[in-house]
């Protein structure tokens, strides 16, 4: 579903990734917003796939997306949750976009601020800042990509998952009076730490036994992040 946006602040300004409007005026952000279309996904809709042109930029404002791959074994490898003020896209505003890098797919009912390609190139024009805020944040991107690698090479499996569990816990958990819950299923936190299934399994299973965590049906509970490499 899509609809011409009716608020001029598309700015989600709870999310570091809102840095896409860093820079701008404030006489500049309600036009960009306002050249954008909102639109809604459904649980596990499919946004957009890998390889077909990238002709839209997204930003999220609810809900969250999955970004991932496919394998040759038919696995999905998940490059990334993205949360509110995430976006993606960002080759919308190359003159000749290429594919997407993954496809996108909603993980509960998501809404998002949608430029078609003539408008973001338009507004890279008109406002190089936006441009060069995309550029900033594809590289950012790039760098966890980097360090991701980097933490399959040096890190053990235990460590891979404290960094992936904690990390989404910073960015999309749910504080309880036991600690801070994350939604996520064991299949897409084994993906996110590039462990296998049961290995994976069996940290959270030590880590429930020493209090570290709860797991529930689609959610983990960290109680004490600090003991999660202690445990």
């Amino acid at each position: 579903m899509s609809t011409k946006m009716d608020n001029a602040n598309c700015l989600v300004t709870k999310s570091p990734s809102a840095g896409l409007f860093k820079g701008l005026g404030n006489h500049e952000i309600p036009t960009i917003c306002a050249a954008a279309a909102k639109q809604t996904f459904e649980a596990s809709q499919i946004i957009i796939f890998a390889d077909e042109p990238a002709v839209r930029l997204f930003v999220i404002q609810a809900g969250s997306v999955d970004y991932y791959v496919g394998a040759n074994d038919g696995r999905e490898i998940l490059l990334g949750r993205l949360v509110p003020g995430d976006a993606f896209g960002f080759a919308t505003f190359l003159t000749e976009p290429i594919g997407y890098f993954g496809t996108a797919k909603a993980v509960l009912k998501t809404e998002a601020v949608v430029w078609e390609h003539p408008v973001a190139r338009q507004l890279a024009v008109n406002y190089p800042r936006l441009a060069e805020n995309a550029l900033h944040a594809a590289l950012l991107y790039i760098a966890i990509s980097t360090k991701r690698h980097m933490r399959l090479v040096s890190d053990t499996a235990p460590e891979r998952v404290a960094y992936a569990l904690t990390s989404l816990g910073s960015r999309a958990g749910h504080v309880l009076p036991g600690g801070v819950e994350v939604d996520i299923r064991n299949k897409d936190l084994a993906s996110l730490a590039d462990v296998g299934f049961f290995t994976l399994s069996h940290i959270l299973g030590a880590w429930e036994q020493q209090k570290v965590v709860s797991k529930s049906r689609g959610k983990v509970l960290i109680r004490c992040p600090e003991k999660m490499l202690a445990a």
